[in-house]
């Protein structure tokens, strides 16, 4: 009886566990697609066109002549599937080959294109 009890206990803190972190064993799990692959640019970037840090990261990208595909996710449905997939909760995100950039951080684009 004392080893069912254990093992129940044990099972309840082992889910209790899971559940509560599930976006980190979910992201383990489930390995993030390779859209970068698709693009023969090394720069996929997901933006909008209203929004003041996409502008300066286009900038940036075409002033540092960094070829870049770019998916507009108000209007590209293929973008916005993607931008979902790649846990998008802001524009801009870019894939640096394949790396996950947040945000207009030109140290991180030139760290990616590094690496």
């Amino acid at each position: 009886m004392k080893k069912t009890i254990v093992i129940f206990a044990a099972v309840g803190v082992l889910v209790g566990g899971l559940m509560l972190n599930w976006s980190s064993v979910h992201a383990l799990l489930v390995s993030r697609p390779d859209f970068a692959a698709q693009h023969v640019e090394p720069v996929v970037m997901y933006s909008t066109d209203w929004c003041g840090n996409c502008k300066m990261t286009r900038a940036y990208l075409r002033e540092n002549d960094i070829p870049f595909f770019e998916y507009d996710v108000d209007k590209s449905p293929e973008g916005q599937r993607q931008f979902k997939a790649l846990q998008g909760n802001g524009v801009p995100l870019l894939l640096v080959k394949n790396n996950v950039v947040r945000g207009f951080n030109p140290e991180a684009i030139q760290d990616a294109l590094r690496h």
